[in-house]
């Protein structure tokens, strides 16, 4: 059962340390790099989730991010996409 869950996505990790999004895409978490491939804002209110090139998934929190900055993601999001 917990196999069909990780499968399907729904357990994911939540994003955590440091982070820091750059124009082109780019995501550096925890000073490694990630190529962003997708981004789901279905439940933008609570959280985002990330989806990079290598298949990593993660969820970013607003709680876990200043609002200005967390808004301000969500604004280059929507442009970009």
């Amino acid at each position: 059962m917990i196999n069909l869950f990780r499968t399907n996505n729904v357990i994911l990790n939540s994003a955590y340390g440091h982070f820091d999004y750059k124009d082109d895409g780019e995501i550096k978490l925890n000073d490694q790099g990630y190529k962003l491939k997708s981004v789901d804002k279905v439940w933008a209110q609570f959280f985002v989730k990330l989806q990079f090139e290598c298949g990593h998934s993660v969820l970013l929190w607003r709680d876990s991010c200043r609002e200005r900055e967390y808004r301000h993601l969500l604004a280059h999001l929507q442009r970009e996409r």
